[in-house]
């Protein structure tokens, strides 16, 4: 599992709650005849959170969570789970500020965006937040009890911490002094970050303790002195909120669509290998692919939309986004199938590509006929609603065509765009038009948020909200706009894209004492049944003021929002739904106003004026009709035996649907798809099958129940002990002194082995006879379990394949206590937080995958009183091991996680 225990819906009581807050839509759909479509698809599965939206997001992530701070720990855990450390993607150079978008699409975030993220989170859930800007860092805190206390996390560098009161501990309290007996009673600034850190955070106290799930704890050096020194020197609570979100994940489908999504990069996968270039499968192109950031190889995988609309079909009408003057050809006609219903007169056809996800590149192939020199073709693309167009192809020669476009730039960054067919016949409504068309769309993914499988059972569901075709604008505010999109300005100044602040406005009024505005126009096909504008605002005087209106005809606009106000937070995030009884009949055309006004400061940096604006509406569909979905997913499954590639097929006839995919081995399926599309064949004739691939449904017997342990004081910590065999001196780091197994340092995940950084915190064993270590308590104790904490650097030093434990008394009889495997790892508890290359395919041939670094747990059966344990570690056939500590408890319990 990737994320906390609170993320797993399942589908109790907390999850069908959810699902009703949520927003589904649970009307079974019958049976139709005829073209059909279905928007706005949920397709969830119950190890993850429900990306589609900011409040289901944070609804599906603190379903099951207990309290205010469990709530907050899911929405810290949550966010350094579905992103990497890396700089920040952006698009021409526009900072993407929005959870849903940057969660689905893009995943390489730095600590001021994903700091942002979790302010924008938590303030869903009504409590207080503050965006910090330390000396060298960005993390956010949370107050859930009206700003009485407040609590720092860190989701870039992965760290939480607590007070001596036992509540997380705040910037405030990390910055202060402080002591206790797990410092020797020493005073130090930092105190609470480097001896009381979350346990999931750190590998050991102290100042050369590690941020044990980071990017990389060793190689930058991320120890909890460095850590801690961030605060102690200074920081700034931030004025402003850093709040933003309002985008929306959505996903249709029409028939002649499907969608395929990959957990990697399109340009590796086999079936594409060598037809697409890497920067036509990442944004932005022309930087850095976000897998190579940092030498991460597990962010980005890609989707392909494929869209191949049959002309030949007279109900193909009914898959056109927008169309004036054409016609299908009929039954038994000539000409091409989609041409002009009149000669003289220009015609057009408007495909919608709805995208979902972030579009990266868009192939358009198809057959076309020009006749004369005097008819018209081309194609056209708009990449912001329609608004502006640009011509992509044209026929320069008579006669039969092939269209062959390829494009880029001009429709990528945005997560729908429109493809017009645009004709005209001089003389001869025959002689042009349209005879195939197949329009093929790559997105960028983000691999870590895609509706995976795990080990076991997996409840899958498909639901649906409000059946309304969608459209977006995302306007550039701006200098520099690469795609115009503004219907009428008046008065207006523009800032400089690189000075993008939550305290600035980006634009604003030009003059003193004069009247600013921008209005943006949406038109759609067909009538409207609901708009939603979302606009980011700043003032800073009381004698200014921004105002934001809407109209549905252009003349009569109505004021629905103005901030007059002044005082930190300078900026204000208002987003205003408007439901279908607020929309006039029949109204296709949605206009928003932006307006400003200030006697002193205008085009300064203290004017009032707009941050950012998103427009959505939704307007009727072409069809409402229902056909069934089919959900294909294809996995790799690890068993004993050997790697098995499986995939189960769904036809889901009716909205909502549940069902269970079951998967089998010893680790996590590697995902490889998810497919969606319309079935073919109508309701009530031969459909495909539902099932596995093999035909097995292996069932739930690789289910893993999520457990939780407790520990009480180590008894080995500092105590002596002796090998039967010496550590090896051909890897670099050996166990010379005999004392590193049991010094309380536990080495982080890392492939260094021999630098000093490490050398006191692991040693390596050749290959070979298992290795024997008694350690001796001192004294008779009760010892309730221990932990071993091992390192898997490279494929020469990995975990130990099992670890016998005993203890004895005397030294001379031993009892079993019980045995760790190596499997084990697979299986960690509900609070483990893996570091951020442990799934990096870079990895996957050593036995335990980028899980360099881990501490394996054993609670024994019932206490045992002893003074010496055993532990006989086997090293894998061929493979040496490194170990990094020896522990032994007097208390020890395991729990199932609720």
């Amino acid at each position: 599992m990737r994320f906390m225990s609170c993320c797993r819906l399942g589908n109790g009581p907390a999850a069908l709650a959810f699902m009703a807050v949520a927003g589904f839509c649970t009307t079974a759909l019958g049976p139709s005849s005829g073209e059909a479509a279905v928007y706005n698809l949920r397709l969830t599965t119950d190890n993850g959170p429900d990306f589609t939206d900011i409040g289901s997001l944070v609804q599906s992530v603190v379903a099951q969570c207990r309290s205010p701070e469990e709530q907050c720990i899911a929405i810290w855990s949550m966010a350094r789970n579905s992103r990497r450390q890396a700089s920040a993607q952006t698009e021409s150079g526009r900072i993407l500020w929005d959870p849903i978008l940057q969660y689905n699409s893009y995943g390489a975030l730095n600590c001021g965006i994903v700091s942002s993220l979790n302010v924008s989170c938590w303030r869903q859930l009504g409590f207080q937040t503050r965006y910090v800007q330390l000396g060298d860092h960005t993390v956010s805190e949370v107050s859930w009890d009206d700003g009485k206390t407040w609590h720092m996390f860190d989701s870039s560098m992965s760290f939480f911490c607590y007070n001596h009161e036992g509540q997380i501990a705040s910037c405030a309290e990390i910055q202060e002094s402080h002591a206790c007996e797990l410092s020797g009673e020493k005073h130090e600034p930092g105190h609470y970050y480097l001896y009381h850190g979350a346990p999931q955070c750190v590998t050991h106290l102290g100042a050369d303790g590690w941020r044990k799930a980071g990017d990389g704890p060793v190689e930058f050096e991320r120890t909890l002195k460095n850590g801690a020194d961030s605060y102690t020197d200074g920081f700034d609570v931030q004025g402003e909120t850093h709040v933003r979100f309002g985008q929306r994940y959505s996903l249709g489908l029409l028939p002649g669509q499907t969608y395929t999504r990959y957990w990697q990069p399109l340009d590796t996968v086999p079936a594409y290998a060598g037809v697409y270039r890497a920067d036509e499968c990442y944004r932005p192109a022309g930087q850095t692919d976000p897998s190579d950031r940092n030498a991460f190889g597990n962010i980005r995988g890609n989707g392909i939309w494929n869209f191949e609309p049959d002309l030949a079909d007279p109900a193909c009408r009914e898959l056109f986004y927008d169309d004036e003057g054409v016609e299908l050809r009929g039954k038994g006609d000539v000409g091409p199938r989609l041409r002009p219903a009149r000669v003289g007169n220009v015609a057009s056809v408007v495909f919608k590509v709805a995208a979902a996800n972030v579009i990266t590149s868009l192939r358009i192939h198809g057959e076309a006929l020009r006749g004369a020199d005097a008819d018209r073709l081309r194609v056209l693309v708009s990449a912001n609603a329609g608004i502006t167009w640009q011509q992509v192809w044209a026929s320069s020669d008579v006669g039969p065509h092939q269209i062959e476009v390829r494009l880029r730039d001009e429709v990528a960054g945005v997560t729908e765009c429109l493809v017009k067919f645009e004709m005209m016949a001089a003389e001869n409504r025959l002689d042009v038009g349209l005879e195939s068309l197949k329009i093929t769309t790559v997105t960028q993914v983000n691999r870590r948020t895609l509706p995976g499988l795990t080990l076991g059972s997996n409840r899958v569901r498909l639901a649906m909200d409000t059946q309304a075709e969608t459209m977006t604008h995302w306007p550039w505010l701006a200098t520099g706009d690469p795609r115009p999109s503004t219907y009428e300005e008046h008065s207006v100044h523009r800032v400089d894209i690189v000075h993008e602040y939550f305290d600035k406005a980006t634009l604003g009024p030009a003059r003193d004492d004069e009247l600013g505005y921008v209005t943006w126009r949406i038109r759609v096909p067909t009538d409207l049944v609901g708009v939603s504008c979302g606009v980011a605002t700043t003032n800073k005087s009381p004698q200014s003021y921004v105002a934001t209106a809407v109209s549905f005809d252009g003349e009569r606009f109505v004021e629905y929002y103005r901030n007059a106000r002044a005082g930190q937070p300078f900026e204000d995030l208002q987003i205003r739904d408007f439901g279908r009884e607020e929309i006039p009949h029949g109204a296709r055309e949605v206009f928003l106003r932006c307006s400003f006004e200030t006697p002193d400061g205008a085009a300064t940096y203290a004017m009032p004026g707009i941050q950012d604006v998103l427009i959505r509406v939704m307007h009727q569909p072409r069809s409402d009709r229902f056909r069934p979905v089919e959900i294909t997913y294809e996995w790799i499954e690890h068993r004993e035996t050997g790697d098995v590639a499986r995939s189960h097929t769904e036809i889901v006839e009716a909205l909502p649907h549940e069902y269970t995919i079951s998967t089998a081995g010893y680790r996590d399926p590697t995902m490889v798809s998810v497919r969606l599309r319309l079935v073919d064949a109508p309701v009530g004739e031969r459909a495909p099958k539902s099932g596995y691939s093999d035909g097995e449904d292996v069932g739930d017997a690789c289910e893993r129940v999520a457990v939780r342990y407790t520990w009480g004081r180590n008894l080995a910590a500092d105590r002596p002990y002796v090998a039967s065999r010496s550590s090896s001196s051909s890897a670099g780091n050996t166990d010379s002194d005999g004392v590193e197994l049991t010094n309380h340092k536990i080495v982080a995940p890392t492939e260094l082995t021999n630098q000093a950084a490490v050398q006191a915190a692991t040693a390596f064993w050749s290959s070979g006879e298992p290795v024997e270590f008694v350690v001796d308590l001192g004294k008779r104790q009760d010892i309730a379990g221990v932990r071993v904490s091992s390192h898997q650097p490279n494929e020469g030093h990995c975990h130990p394949e099992t670890v016998q434990v005993d203890v004895s008394a005397d030294g001379i009889t031993w009892q079993s206590a019980g045995v760790i495997k190596h499997a084990a790892i697979w299986h960690p508890p509900i609070d483990f937080e893996p570091w951020e290359h442990d799934d990096d395919p870079d990895f996957a041939a050593l036995p335990a995958g980028g899980r360099l670094a881990y501490t394996f747990p054993l609670v024994f059966e019932e206490q045992r009183s002893a003074r010496f344990i055993r532990f006989v570690c086997a090293p894998f056939e061929g493979r040496g091991m490194g170990l990094s500590e020896l522990e032994a408890f007097d208390a020890a319990a395991i729990a199932p996680a609720k």
